[in-house]
């Protein structure tokens, strides 16, 4: 009989991961159409710093950080080694792009596979669909390139053992997620409770345990000692209070607005699973943040709590008997993910591509002007496309006070109101006058981009 039920299930089976290799290939198209448009920024230039030195076999730092500067005393997170490979491949940044989205794909196949083993073929084909276009899923896929869509494979096939019963493994997958990121021990935490719920009380007291000492040993040893001024860069960047929790939820309302998005999109049954309790852990710190950033739905945070929160779904609706519950949350999973496909990034990126890119040449001139293996200063939409081949250093507001270095070349965008301190002012200008006192001249200009050398 399980035999019968196998074969009856293996053309879903199939079936998930072509829906796994057209969502990558989707995101990657879509990804490397915004590039090409100059939509990119300095996230994925710092790793294609980081890829392009981990694929000569050098120290992984990133000039963008600082001179000199080992990425891992920035953030702790070993799973970017794994970027050297495909820079190996295609030394560009779009090989990263193109990398994100399969380790993405990957995710979507391993849910959707345990969704068609718990639910069957249609209702985990349906599942497998509304997560590869949910707005979590989304905006990771366009958004840069992050550690967390790199390691979100992880996360998958712990949220998938745990709808298994698959202690031992989904303990194993929890246990490594320090190698992701550094703060990815708020999600142990939340797969500790879990599992905690679940019965499984000393592998939940294990994983609570290497959590804290993970998260302790980054923070106070191991970032420290890497990092240049020997500190956690990002201590007292961003605090946590109850009094962002009200804001976020109900005076901003966009933190509560993400929570009902997520839930909603995975269905209310999900509910049923202790795997909410693993999603809710990420959530809340988020929502308990001094940074607005953090509430919405605009940048890849969502992406491991959408991916738990799918294991939820599977795990939730496996529970449960009635018929018209399970189709009640089902077509609000669908409706959700509906609205989100028509709202979200995927169509605002697919818009952007329908229309003419109206400075882009002038862009690609800009670029073209600065020599190859020179070095050059840029601001968040010119790194990625220098970082190939150049010495890029990233400038930004208050720059020229922060930062001692100054290249030979500057390529700018005078409209530019994206950049740390920049809060959506135009700043190029100032910069560029600061610049020019100190010896830069303009070599070249059009469309509001210019070019100076000193």
């Amino acid at each position: 009989m399980p035999a019968t039920r196998h074969s009856r299930r293996a053309p879903a089976q199939a079936a998930v991961w072509l829906v796994a290799g057209v969502t990558s290939a989707v995101y990657a198209v879509l990804a490397c159409l915004q590039h090409e448009r100059f939509s990119t920024g300095v996230d994925l230039s710092i790793f294609s710093q980081v890829a392009r030195r981990v694929a000569a076999g050098q120290i992984p730092y990133s000039e963008i950080k600082g001179a000199d500067y080992p990425i891992f005393g920035d953030h702790l997170h070993p799973v970017v080694l794994a970027l050297g490979l495909p820079w190996r491949l295609w030394g560009d940044p779009r090989a990263l792009l193109v990398a994100q989205a399969l380790c993405i794909g990957v995710a979507v196949a391993v849910v959707g596979r345990v969704a068609v083993e718990r639910l069957g073929g249609r209702v985990g084909l349906l599942l497998t669909v509304t997560l590869a276009l949910s707005v979590g899923v989304q905006a990771a896929a366009l958004f840069d390139v992050h550690e967390v869509a790199i390691g979100s494979p992880l996360v998958a096939l712990a949220g998938a053992d745990f709808v298994r019963g698959r202690w031992a493994r989904t303990t194993l997958w929890v246990a490594l997620f320090p190698l992701v990121k550094e703060d990815m021990a708020v999600l142990m935490l939340g797969f500790a409770l879990a599992l905690l719920v679940a019965g499984q009380r000393r592998r939940a007291v294990l994983l609570a345990v290497w959590g804290v000492v993970a998260l302790l040993l980054a923070l106070e040893v191991v970032i420290p000692m890497v990092n240049p001024l020997g500190i956690y860069p990002y201590s007292g960047t961003t605090t946590l209070a109850p009094r962002y929790l009200w804001r976020s939820l109900v005076a901003d309302g966009s933190g509560s607005t993400t929570v009902l998005v997520l839930l909603a999109g995975a269905g209310l049954l999900a509910l049923r699973s202790p795997l909410v309790l693993a999603a809710a852990a990420p959530l809340g710190l988020l929502m308990l943040s001094s940074n607005p950033s953090y509430w919405g739905l605009r940048y890849h945070y969502a992406l491991l709590p959408v991916l738990v929160l799918a294991c939820a779904a599977v795990d939730g609706l496996a529970r449960t008997r009635s018929g018209t519950a399970r189709r009640v949350t089902l077509t609000t999973a669908v409706a959700v993910c509906s609205v989100m496909l028509w709202q979200g990034p995927a169509h605002d990126s697919i818009e952007q591509a329908r229309h003419p890119c109206p400075r882009c040449a002038a862009a690609e001139e800009a670029v073209s002007q600065i020599p190859i293996g020179a070095e050059v200063a840029a601001d968040d939409r010119l790194t990625p496309h220098l970082v190939a081949d150049r010495t890029t250093v990233h400038v930004h507001p208050n720059s020229w006070v922060e930062d001692p270095r100054r290249p030979d070349w500057l390529a700018l965008d005078r409209r530019s109101t994206t950049g740390r301190h920049a809060r959506g002012r135009a700043w190029v200008a100032e910069l560029e006058q600061s610049a020019q006192r100190e010896g830069y001249r303009v070599t070249w200009e059009r469309d509001d981009y210019v070019v100076l050398r000193r």
